[in-house]
C-alpha cells in the first residue's frame, strides 16, 4: 500500500570535532586552505583537540572467494559475525522486566519459546543456528513475516491475517486443509494508492488431510503450525512445521514427538513453494475452484486415466455416486493443473515417482445465492490431489505458478481476454525445479585489513547464500565445484542452479560469482516493487557503495550568501533547552529523542561555522579559481558573523549531556527496561500528568507493556529505530565533544544500538537486525501489536524512510566517534583496543545499513515516472512524487 509523504536524506561525509577531552593538553585550531583544495570541501574541524596518530596501510589484493569483485574486499564479516557486546542489559542499569503472559511469545515458537538471555556462556558454546535445542535467543518482532508469529495462531487458530508477501506470492495458512496456501496477487492502482490484492479461493494449498482415513485410531493434523526447530527465523525467511498426532509413530525425532511431520520454508523471492513430508505424512494438494479439464502428467508423456472420488461435506473423501473404484495414476516427476475461475496453471514437482488419486468437491446446490457484490468467502476444497504411496519414503513436493492467464478468461490477470503464452516460464520452472533453497543466510564483507584503518574502498558486499539442495537427491550442491556446467546437468537434463526473483535494486548491484552465474532468464513479473525478474544463481553477491566515512557535516560548507542568516539563527537556537519534564525523563521517547537530536544538530552546525571562522590565511586564496573564490567568501562570511562563544557552546553541550544521560543512567522517571520475553530494550512508559508535568506511574508500574498505543507502541516494538536513532545521534554528538563521557556510557548506548541493529546470533539478548529487511533493503517499523487479537491484515509497514536512514547513520556516526574515543586501536591498553575494534564494527555496519536504506528509499519511496521500465516502479496512474507508507 502506498501514499504520499516527504523524505530527505542526510549527508554522509568525514568530520571530527571535539570540545572536551581530558587527555588533550595542547588544544589547537586546524583548518587549512590546502585541506579544502585537496579534499574538495571535506571538513575536519578541530576546535580544542590534537590529532590522533593514524597508521596508513595498503589494501591487500585478495580476491573474494567465489566472487569476481573488487580486489580491496575480503571476507571480514562472516555469516556469523561477532556481536557488538555480550553484556546483559541488566548489568548496565536496564532492569529486567517480565511481560504479562498475554503479550509473551506464544505457542507458535514451539521449542524456541523461553525466557531470553539465560545463558551467557557464548564464547565456549556458540549458538548453532541449525538447532534450537538448549538455545536462548531473542525473538523476531518486526520481520516481514511477523504476521505468521502473532495473534490467534498462538491459540492454535489460523486466520487469513497470518499471511506474508514473499514476492511474488502472498502465502497464508487458511486453506481448506492444514498447510500453506499460495496465492498470486494482482496489482490494483489509483492516483493515491498501489496495492497487491488476491482472491483467496484462487490459491493452491500444499498440505495434508486433517484426518488420514488410512490410519486407525485418533490421528489428526491441526491447521496451526509451529516454528521448525531445524530452521529458525532469519532475515530471508523461516521454517514451519506441522505434526500428525495419534496413530502410528513415523520417526524417532524426540522434538517432534516421533510422529510424521510436514515442513515448509517461507522465503523471499522464490517462485516455488516447497513442502517436505516425512515418511507416513500424506501429501495433499487442495484447490477451492474446480479443475478445468484433466490434469496433465509428466508434461503429457504419461496418460492421466484417473477416476476421481468425491470430497464430502466433513472433508473426508470417498467414491462418487457411481461407486466406481477410484483410479490412481503414476507420476514420474510432475503434474500440471489448470483451474476454472482463476485460469491459473500450476506445475507440481515431486522428488520421486509417486502414485496419485484425485477427488472433486461439489458446492451445495441448495445454498442461497449471495447478494450482489458479496464475495463468497467459504473455504471448501473443490479439487484435491492425494499421494497414495506416502508410507514408503519421505517426499518433497514443489508447486509453482506457470501461467495466470491460461485461457484468457480471468479479467484480473488477462488483458483483452487473450490467453498468455508462457511456455518459456514453464520450461524454466521445469528445468530448475530440482534445486531448492534449504536455509539461506546473509553474509557481509567490508574493506580488507584492520577495521580501524582507513581504506580507499568505500563499498561492501552483501551475500545471499541460498544454501541450495537437490530435491531429488536431497543433498547439498557442492558450490566449490567449478568443473561442472552451472546451467545444466548432462546426465539429467536439469539445472544445478536455483531460480529466484530479483527486485530492481538487486539488479542494480548484483555481481557474478564463481559457482553461481547470477544470470537473467528473460522472465519478469510485476509486483508491488516494480518488475521482479527471475535470475539463475545459488549465491547472490551485491555491491553496495558506502558513501565515505560517517560525518556530522555535509560534503561542502554552506554557500556564503546564507551564512549570515544561518549564523543569526544559530546564535538564537544554541540556547534551545528541552522542557523540564524531558530533562527528568518523563514523557515519551520519540518526541524527547527528536528534541535531543535537534539540540545536537544545532551544536554541530554552530561548531562547523566556528571552525570556518577560525580558518587562517583567508587572503591567500586564488580568486581566479571559482571554487577557491567561493571558499574565500565562505570563510570571510563566517569571520564576519556573530557566532556562539566558547562559554555558550560549553553550556549547550552540558545541557545535551544531561538530557541524554538521564535515559542512560537509570534516573529517568520513565525508565528503560530489558524485556526478557521478546528480548529488547523497552521504555516503561509514562502516564503523563499535564498538571504536575510528571508521570503518575513509577516502575514497576509500566503501562507501555499493556497499552500498544502508548509512546507509539514502544512497548510492543513499534518504531524503535526511529526513537533510539535520535538518542544514538545525540549520544554521538555528546561523545564527539566529550570522549570521556562517551567511554563512560559506551555499553548503555551500545544496548540501544544492539536493540535495533544487532548483527550477531551470538548476542542472545537481542534479535538479529530487528527492523531491517535485507531483501528489500528497507526496514519495517511495526512490531507485535495486534487488533482484536489478530495481526493487522495489511501486515508490516514503514512510513518514514528518512527516520530509518537517520537511525542507521547515527549508528555509523557513533561508531566513528567511539573508535577515536578508545584511542583508535593503538593504545597500550588492550581493553581499549578491543573497545575500539568493536566501535569500528558498529561504524561499518551503520554505514552499510544506511547505504542500503538509502538505495531502497530512492527506489521504492521516491517515485520516478520515466520512459524506461527499469526506472518505473509504480503505475503511471499513481501520481505522487513520494510514497508515504509502504505495507506488506
Amino acid at each position: 500500500m502506498a501514499t504520499m509523504t516527504n523524505d530527505t536524506k542526510q549527508p554522509n561525509v568525514p568530520n571530527s570535532t571535539v570540545i572536551k577531552e581530558e587527555d588533550d593538553k595542547n588544544p589547537m585550531l586546524f583548518i587549512t586552505k590546502r585541506f579544502f583544495m585537496l579534499s574538495s570541501f571535506f571538513l575536519l574541524l578541530f576546535l580544542t583537540t590534537t590529532r590522533i596518530k593514524e597508521e596508513s596501510s595498503s589494501l591487500e589484493k585478495n580476491e573474494v572467494v567465489g566472487v569476481k569483485a573488487d580486489s580491496s574486499l575480503a571476507n571480514t564479516y562472516p555469516s556469523d559475525p561477532l556481536p557488538f557486546s555480550l553484556i546483559g542489559p541488566d548489568e548496565i542499569g536496564f532492569t529486567t522486566h517480565h511481560r504479562s503472559d498475554d503479550s509473551l511469545p506464544g505457542e507458535v515458537f514451539g521449542s524456541w519459546r523461553h525466557s531470553v538471555g539465560q545463558s551467557k556462556n557464548v564464547k565456549s558454546k556458540p549458538r548453532n543456528e541449525n538447532t534450537m535445542k538448549e538455545k536462548h535467543a531473542a525473538m523476531p518482532t518486526n520481520m516481514w513475516y511477523e504476521n505468521l508469529l502473532i495473534g490467534s495462531i498462538n491459540q492454535k487458530r489460523v486466520t487469513e491475517n497470518n499471511r506474508a508477501y514473499t514476492i511474488p506470492y502472498i502465502v497464508d495458512f487458511a486453506g481448506p486443509i492444514p498447510g500453506i496456501r499460495v496465492q498470486f496477487p494482482h496489482k490494483v492502482a489509483s492516483d493515491t494508492i498501489v496495492q497487491m490484492a488476491t482472491v483467496p479461493k484462487y490459491g493452491l494449498t500444499l498440505g495434508t488431510a486433517f484426518k488420514d482415513n488410512k490410519r486407525e485410531g485418533d490421528n489428526f493434523v491441526e491447521s496451526a503450525y509451529v516454528l521448525d526447530g531445524e530452521y529458525p527465523p532469519n532475515q530471508l525467511g523461516l521454517g514451519l512445521r506441522w505434526s500428525r498426532t495419534g496413530g502410528e509413530l513415523g520417526n524417532g525425532n524426540e522434538e517432534e514427538g516421533g510422529y510424521p511431520t510436514m515442513k515448509t520454508s517461507v522465503l523471499r523471492g522464490i517462485p516455488y513453494v516447497t513442502m517436505k513430508y516425512s515418511k507416513g505424512m500424506k501429501a495433499v494438494l487442495s484447490a477451492e475452484v474446480p479443475l478445468a479439464g484433466s490434469l496433465v502428467i509428466d508434461n503429457g508423456n504419461n496418460p492421466a486415466n484417473l477416476h476421481c472420488g468425491v470430497i464430502n461435506k466433513d472433508g473426508t473423501t470417498s467414491r462418487d455416486e457411481t461407486n466406481v473404484a477410484i483410479k490412481t495414476a503414476r507420476v514420474e516427476r510432475e503434474v500440471s493443473l489448470t483451474f476454472q475461475e482463476s485460469d491459473f496453471t500450476w506445475l507440481i514437482f515431486f522428488n520421486r515417482p509417486v502414485s496419485v488419486e484425485c477427488f472433486r468437491g461439489v458446492k451445495d446446490p441448495n445454498a442461497p445465492p449471495l447478494p450482489p457484490g458479496v464475495v463468497d468467502s467459504t473455504v471448501q476444497s473443490l479439487f484435491e490431489l492425494h499421494v497414495v504411496d506416502y508410507d514408503t519414503d519421505p517426499l518433497i513436493v514443489r508447486a509453482a505458478l506457470s501461467n495466470n492467464c491460461t485461457s484468457g478468461l480471468n479479467a484480473l490477470y488477462c488483458a483483452g481476454g487473450e490467453p498468455r503464452r508462457q511456455t518459456h516460464l514453464g520450461d524454466l520452472l521445469r528445468f530448475h525445479s530440482d534445486i531448492y533453497p534449504a536455509h539461506p543466510e546473509i553474509r557481509y564483507e567490508f574493506p580488507s585489513g584492520s577495521f580501524l584503518q582507513d581504506t580507499v574502498a568505500n563499498h561492501a558486499l552483501i551475500h545471499f547464500d541460498w544454501k541450495p539442495r537437490s530435491m531429488r537427491e536431497d543433498t547439498a550442491i557442492l558450490r566449490s565445484r567449478t568443473d561442472i556446467n552451472l546451467s545444466r546437468d548432462p546426465k539429467e537434463g536439469r539445472s544445478t542452479e536455483m531460480l529466484a526473483y530479483a527486485l530492481p535494486h538487486h539488479a542494480d548491484s548484483i555481481q557474478q560469482a564463481v559457482g553461481s552465474s547470477n544470470s537473467e532468464t528473460g522472465f519478469c513479473s510485476e509486483g508491488l516493487h516494480g518488475r521482479a525478474c527471475l535470475i539463475r544463481g545459488n549465491k547472490w553477491v551485491m555491491k553496495e557503495d558506502l558513501g565515505g566515512h560517517p560525518s556530522f557535516v555535509a560534503i561542502r560548507p554552506p554557500h556564503h550568501d546564507i551564512i549570515p542568516s544561518l549564523a543569526d539563527a544559530i546564535s538564537s537556537d544554541i540556547h534551545f533547552s528541552l522542557p523540564d519534564y524531558f530533562m527528568a525523563g518523563a514523557g515519551d521517547t520519540y518526541f524527547s529523542g527528536k528534541m535531543l537530536a535537534k539540540l545536537g544538530r544545532i551544536i554541530v552546525i554552530a561548531s562547523e561555522l566556528r571552525g570556518l571562522s577560525a580558518t587562517p590565511d583567508s587572503d591567500s586564496f586564488d580568486i581566479d579559481d571559482p571554487s577557491e573564490c567561493e571558499l574565500k567568501r565562505i570563510v570571510e562570511a563566517s569571520k564576519n558573523a556573530s557566532l556562539p562563544s566558547d562559554e555558550v557552546m560549553t553550556a549547550a553541550i552540558a545541557r545535551l549531556r544531561s538530557a541524554v544521560e538521564v535515559w542512560l543512567n537509570g534516573t529517568a522517571e520513565a525508565k528503560f527496561l530489558y524485556d526478557d520475553g521478546w528480548g529488547g530494550v523497552v521504555n516503561c512508559g509514562c502516564s503523563f500528568n499535564e498538571g504536575t508535568q510528571h508521570c503518575d506511574n513509577q516502575y514497576p508500574d509500566c503501562p507501555a507493556f499493556s497499552d500498544p498505543g502508548l509512546n507509539f507502541g514502544n512497548g510492543f516494538y513499534n518504531d524503535h529505530h526511529f526513537h533510539y536513532g535520535y538518542m544514538i545521534y545525540a549520544a554521538a554528538v555528546v561523545a564527539n565533544y566529550d570522549l570521556s563521557w562517551g567511554r563512560m556510557y559506551y555499553e548503555q548506548v551500545l544496548a540501544l544500538i544492539r536493540d535495533i541493529a544487532n548483527p550477531s546470533i551470538h548476542d542472545q539478548y537481542f534479535p538479529v537486525f530487528r527492523h531491517k529487511d535485507w531483501f528489500l533493503g528497507s526496514s519495517w517499523a511495526s512490531g507485535i501489536a495486534t487488533l482484536g487479537g489478530q495481526p493487522y491484515l495489511n501486515g508490516r509497514n514503514q512510513e518514514s524512510s528518512s527516520e530509518a536512514i537517520h537511525a542507521y547513520e547515527a549508528i555509523g556516526l557513533y561508531g566513528e566517534v567511539m573508535v577515536r574515543a578508545w584511542g583508535g586501536g593503538v593504545s597500550s591498553d588492550l581493553s581499549k583496543n578491543d573497545n575500539a575494534n568493536r566501535a569500528s564494527r558498529v561504524r561499518d555496519m551503520g554505514r552499510l545499513l544506511t547505504a542500503t536504506e538509502i538505495r531502497s528509499a530512492e527506489r521504492y519511496w521516491h517515485v520516478l515516472h520515466g520512459d524506461l521500465a527499469s526506472n518505473t516502479i509504480y503505475p503511471k496512474v499513481y501520481r505522487p512524487s513520494a510514497v508515504g507508507m509502504v505495507r506488506i
